[in-house]
Protein backbone atom coordinates (compact mmCIF):
# COMPACT_ATOMS: atom_id res chain seq x y z
CA UNK A 1 0.00 0.00 0.00
CA UNK A 2 1.31 3.44 -0.94
CA UNK A 3 0.58 5.70 2.05
CA UNK A 4 0.77 8.92 0.02
CA UNK A 5 -1.72 7.66 -2.55
CA UNK A 6 -4.02 6.49 0.25
CA UNK A 7 -3.85 9.90 1.98
CA UNK A 8 -4.66 11.72 -1.26
CA UNK A 9 -7.68 9.49 -1.80
CA UNK A 10 -8.90 10.15 1.74
CA UNK A 11 -8.26 13.93 1.57
CA UNK A 12 -11.51 14.60 -0.35
CA UNK A 13 -13.41 13.49 2.75
CA UNK A 14 -11.84 16.17 4.97
CA UNK A 15 -12.47 19.91 5.06
CA UNK A 16 -10.05 22.73 5.81
CA UNK A 17 -10.74 24.15 9.26
CA UNK A 18 -9.85 27.65 8.01
CA UNK A 19 -11.90 27.94 4.80
CA UNK A 20 -14.08 24.81 4.60
CA UNK A 21 -12.74 23.57 1.24
CA UNK A 22 -12.17 19.84 0.89
CA UNK A 23 -8.54 18.74 0.74
CA UNK A 24 -8.91 16.83 -2.53
CA UNK A 25 -6.58 19.27 -4.32
CA UNK A 26 -4.44 20.20 -1.33
CA UNK A 27 -0.69 19.65 -1.34
CA UNK A 28 0.17 16.57 0.72
CA UNK A 29 3.77 15.66 1.47
CA UNK A 30 5.35 13.00 3.67
CA UNK A 31 7.73 14.76 6.06
CA UNK A 32 8.91 11.87 8.21
CA UNK A 33 8.19 8.60 9.89
CA UNK A 34 7.83 7.67 13.56
CA UNK A 35 7.18 4.06 14.48
CA UNK A 36 4.12 2.96 12.47
CA UNK A 37 3.04 6.55 11.81
CA UNK A 38 3.85 9.18 9.23
CA UNK A 39 4.30 12.90 9.69
CA UNK A 40 2.42 14.62 6.88
CA UNK A 41 2.37 18.26 5.77
CA UNK A 42 -0.85 19.51 4.18
CA UNK A 43 -1.29 22.89 2.47
CA UNK A 44 -4.88 23.80 1.59
CA UNK A 45 -5.23 24.41 -2.15
CA UNK A 46 -7.85 27.08 -1.50
CA UNK A 47 -6.53 29.27 1.35
CA UNK A 48 -2.92 27.99 1.64
CA UNK A 49 -3.32 27.20 5.34
CA UNK A 50 -0.56 24.77 6.31
CA UNK A 51 -0.69 22.14 9.02
CA UNK A 52 0.98 18.90 9.97
CA UNK A 53 -0.59 15.58 10.87
CA UNK A 54 0.64 12.48 12.60
CA UNK A 55 -1.05 9.68 10.68
CA UNK A 56 -1.10 6.40 12.61
CA UNK A 57 -1.79 3.26 10.63
CA UNK A 58 -2.96 -0.20 11.57
CA UNK A 59 -0.03 -2.50 12.41
CA UNK A 60 -1.03 -5.03 9.72
CA UNK A 61 -1.05 -2.26 7.12
CA UNK A 62 2.24 -0.92 8.48
CA UNK A 63 3.95 -4.23 7.72
CA UNK A 64 2.69 -4.04 4.12
CA UNK A 65 3.84 -0.42 3.82
CA UNK A 66 7.28 -1.27 5.19
CA UNK A 67 8.32 -2.21 1.67
CA UNK A 68 7.61 1.37 0.48
CA UNK A 69 9.50 2.87 3.45
CA UNK A 70 12.38 0.57 4.43
CA UNK A 71 13.02 2.31 7.75
CA UNK A 72 10.71 -0.29 9.26
CA UNK A 73 8.69 -0.35 12.45
CA UNK A 74 10.62 0.00 15.70
CA UNK A 75 9.30 -0.98 19.09
CA UNK A 76 9.52 2.17 21.17
CA UNK A 77 6.97 3.38 23.69
CA UNK A 78 4.66 6.20 22.58
CA UNK A 79 5.50 9.77 23.54
CA UNK A 80 3.89 10.64 26.86
CA UNK A 81 1.87 13.75 27.60
CA UNK A 82 4.55 14.87 30.07
CA UNK A 83 7.19 14.63 27.33
CA UNK A 84 5.07 16.76 25.01
CA UNK A 85 4.53 19.38 27.72
CA UNK A 86 8.23 19.40 28.66
CA UNK A 87 9.19 19.89 25.01
CA UNK A 88 6.65 22.68 24.64
CA UNK A 89 8.12 24.50 27.66
CA UNK A 90 11.66 24.05 26.35
CA UNK A 91 10.78 25.40 22.89
CA UNK A 92 8.71 28.28 24.28
CA UNK A 93 11.75 29.76 25.99
CA UNK A 94 14.50 28.53 23.63
CA UNK A 95 16.39 31.22 21.71
CA UNK A 96 19.29 29.32 20.11
CA UNK A 97 19.66 27.85 16.64
CA UNK A 98 18.05 24.64 15.43
CA UNK A 99 21.50 23.09 14.98
CA UNK A 100 22.32 23.82 18.62
CA UNK A 101 18.97 22.43 19.74
CA UNK A 102 19.40 19.19 17.83
CA UNK A 103 23.09 18.63 18.54
CA UNK A 104 23.98 15.89 20.96
CA UNK A 105 26.19 17.14 23.77
CA UNK A 106 29.61 15.55 23.85
CA UNK A 107 30.25 13.11 26.66
CA UNK A 108 32.52 14.50 29.34
CA UNK A 109 36.13 13.53 28.87
CA UNK A 110 37.24 10.68 31.07
CA UNK A 111 40.38 11.38 33.04
CA UNK A 112 43.35 9.33 31.96
CA UNK A 113 44.97 7.20 34.56
CA UNK A 114 48.49 8.31 35.38
CA UNK A 115 50.90 7.48 38.03
CA UNK A 116 51.34 9.69 41.09
CA UNK A 117 51.98 13.37 40.43
CA UNK A 118 55.76 13.91 40.58
CA UNK A 119 55.46 17.39 42.02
Amino acid sequence: MNILRYLREQAREYRCTACGADHGRSEIKLVGRVESAWIVRVICASCRTEFRLLVVVDEAKAVAMKQDHPSGVRNKPPVTLDEVLDTHELLRTYSGSLDDLLSVPAAPARPTERGPDPT
